[in-house]
């Protein structure tokens, strides 16, 4: 019998912001080779699934699997393989492993009639993956004008700072929120810094899934609630509203206050009343779990305060297969 003449490479994509550059990282459905399959019947075909990339706890496991859109269905990994039958045509494949990986997507997989196919999958970990926390900003509301220093100690590499920060940031502060630094005047302070993180998960994690149109009432409900000024909350949607809008449903979560050391510690002299940190965690949401919504703390304002906001857009995953 002939075979299906091809090399298919499939892959999907999931999308990781950084402050320059959009960064992705694909997991591949690799063709390797396809072979007779005279015992099945005719019009149908195997799928032969390798998965390279496991931990060895994970090689014999029981994964779900959803072929064209279709029901869940448990499958036993035996060895890191498993196979599967389908009718000859094309199919498209959902495959959960557990929260220690991505969830694969594949797209058009070819199959020939009594024929068996080959594919090498290379699966990603959830876990340790390096990303960009972006823009957060400080600002400083002091009642009186005074000196002050800031030192930014980030769990990871320090991408992007300005003004530029050499071990720390001096200058004035005044209490309408200026901060003079050599001669300049600033707005607030800015720093980004590159470090690990975990994946999301709407099925276990506290927070909510927004959809594209209400993104930016949402923010503004969420910050407004909390204790943002107007001002504040121009620079937080402005910078994440954008990114947010190119698709058509996100999870969110928040961090706050001691919950932000995280990702990185803040120190500020002369000590705040009140230091008040807000992170925001995000990502691309395409499931139907429904998560506990977060209750937030509001700010209190009175007295010398502090303000951080920030924020990372990280790869979202739930054991809803959905395509």
């Amino acid at each position: 019998m002939m075979k299906t003449p091809y090399l298919f490479l499939a892959f999907v994509c999931i999308s990781l912001f950084s402050f320059a550059e959009e960064k992705r990282i694909a997991t591949p459905f690799i063709f390797e080779k396809s072979e007779d399959a005279p015992a099945v019947p005719e019009n149908t075909g195997i799928y032969h699934f390798t998965f390279e990339g496991l931990k060895k706890s994970d090689l014999s496991t029981q994964i779900t699997l959803s072929c064209d859109g279709d029901k869940n269905e448990l499958i036993e990994l035996k060895k890191g393989v498993f196979e599967y039958t389908a009718s000859a045509g094309s199919h498209r494949f959902v495959i959960y492993i557990n929260d220690n990986y991505f969830e694969l997507y594949s797209y058009d997989l070819i199959l020939g009639s009594q024929e068996k196919h080959y594919y090498l999958i290379q699966v990603q970990s959830t876990y340790g993956m390096q990303l960009e926390v972006d823009k957060p900003v400080i600002y400083l509301y002091p009642q009186e004008s005074s000196d002050f220093e800031i030192t930014v100690e980030p769990k990871g590499e320090m991408a992007f700072t300005y003004p530029k920060y050499q071990g720390n940031w001096t200058g004035t502060m005044h209490p309408n929120g200026n901060l003079d630094i050599d001669g300049e005047s600033y707005r607030y302070l800015f720093w980004e810094s590159k470090q690990k993180t975990d994946a999301l998960n709407p099925a276990t994690t506290e927070g909510f899934v927004v959809d594209q149109k209400n993104i930016v009432s949402f923010l503004e409900s969420k910050l407004k609630a909390v204790g943002f000024t107007a001002s504040e909350r121009a620079d937080f949607i402005t910078f994440w509203g954008p990114k947010m809008q190119q698709n058509e449903q996100v999870f969110v979560t928040f961090h706050q206050d001691t919950e932000c050391d995280r990702f990185a510690k803040l120190n500020i002299s002369p000590k705040p009343d009140n230091l008040h940190r807000f992170y925001m965690s995000w990502g691309k949401y395409t499931g139907n779990a429904i998560p506990e919504p977060q209750q937030l703390s509001r700010f209190n304002r009175t007295g010398f305060t502090a303000i951080e906001w920030g924020g990372q857009e990280i790869p979202t995953i739930t054991k809803s297969l959905s395509l």
